[in-house]
């Protein structure tokens, strides 16, 4: 296998420079694999699989069409797994730098049905929902974000370089009274000017600690919960990832799953502490022959009560399946709703901050100019 990638990549290397740029070129081609490929392979498996197409000649045609290194590469390695007579799910399994727990299990337990082209495309539609919806909810959060370090970059810029050519002027004139805002811009200026290496080692303190304390679990535990408790903002967080465990608890029962082994993957795959912390609750209280509902009841700050009333339900009448379903049509529409007014209300309301500062900044110059003005006049 190794010979063969050996191979593949002398077949385009036509000298030292030449070699490094398709190493770069295939290292970018797993890197962003995740991010665009899988969804594109699994797609692409599921519609050879629907159209008669042996899982075999499904993956030569992939290896020999695709113009993406990894999926040449995946091509390959399946192809030589299923050539020993091993499965389609187990060759993912052997793929860790592409393919998860999650993609490796849910194949598998298909795999048995003899559904593989149906879970495939489910798959990908999950993919694509998830990568959509993270990427808004991101975009929600990033815009404001980004507008407040440029609004205090700025400031700062304007403290230290440009305010004291300004203050400099008032300086040549004697006994001039200045206004409260404009001593008080002054002094910030000054401050700025004396202490601006001392102001940004404390900020890369700061941000050192920080990015190191949230890498914990600790850290990240109390930067959910801090999301949570901000108003829109935390409804939105909690919509999402509803709907996210709510979307892979329903595939994972479609799959043939009991409740344990879904519960064991969710814990794996959500990858947030007090989701985790949850689930290993679920989990204690499913070896007590407790059901899922027993424990869900009082997480409320990450289950809405409503859904785990409805979990309830399905529980009760065996058909879970269609309880998540009914809970998907709900909080799906409600999180597009609050992502898109997340959207309006963040963008006016951080104008409106910026606007204050600029506002501030001008009546201290204002200020300036007048009492200079009337100071000349008499």
């Amino acid at each position: 296998m190794v010979e063969t990638e050996k191979q593949d990549t002398q077949e385009y290397k036509a000298g030292p420079i030449d070699g490094m740029i398709v190493s770069t070129l295939q290292s970018m081609d797993r890197g962003s694999f995740w991010a665009k490929d899988k969804i594109l392979f699994f797609k692409e498996v599921a519609y050879l699989l629907s159209g008669g197409i042996s899982i075999v000649e499904a993956m030569n045609i992939i290896g020999q069409s695709s113009d993406n290194y990894a999926l040449k590469e995946i091509s390959r390695n399946v192809l030589a797994f299923l050539r020993v007579g091993k499965s389609f799910s187990y060759a993912l399994n052997r793929l860790p730098d592409y393919f998860d727990q999650w993609d490796y299990t849910i194949v598998k337990s298909w795999e048995m049905s003899g559904n593989l082209p149906m879970i495939l495309q489910s798959l990908a539609t999950e993919y694509v929902y998830v990568k959509d919806m993270k990427n808004k909810y991101v975009g929600a959060l990033l815009y404001p974000a980004i507008l407040i370090v440029v609004a205090i970059v700025a400031v700062f810029a304007l403290f230290l370089l440009v305010l004291p050519g300004i203050f400099s002027i008032a300086e040549s004139f004697q006994n001039l009274q200045l206004p409260w805002i404009t001593r008080a811009l002054q002094s910030t200026s000054v401050f700025f000017q004396t202490q601006w290496k001392t102001i940004l080692w404390v900020t890369a303190g700061l941000g050192l600690v920080g990015g190191v304390f949230f890498s914990t679990e600790f850290g990240k535990k109390t930067w959910f919960s801090f999301l949570l408790n901000v108003p829109l903002i935390g409804k939105m967080t909690k919509y999402f990832y509803v709907v996210k465990f709510c979307r892979y608890t329903k595939l994972m029962m479609a799959a043939g799953m009991n409740y344990i082994q879904t519960f064991q993957l969710l814990r794996d795959i959500l990858g947030i502490p007090a989701y985790t912390d949850m689930i290993e609750r679920v989990l204690v209280g499913l070896g007590k022959w407790e059901t899922i509902y027993s424990t869900l009841q009082y997480e409320t700050d990450l289950i809405p009560s409503d859904v785990s009333v409805m979990i309830k339900v399905g529980e009760e009448t065996a058909n879970l399946s269609n309880s998540l379903e009914n809970v998907l049509k709900m909080y799906e529409e409600d999180l597009n709703n609050i992502i898109t007014t997340s959207s309006k209300i963040i963008e006016p309301v951080m104008l409106i901050f910026v606007w204050w500062i600029v506002v501030v900044i001008a009546l201290g110059i204002f200020g300036l100019i007048l009492q200079i003005m009337e100071w000349a006049g008499m």
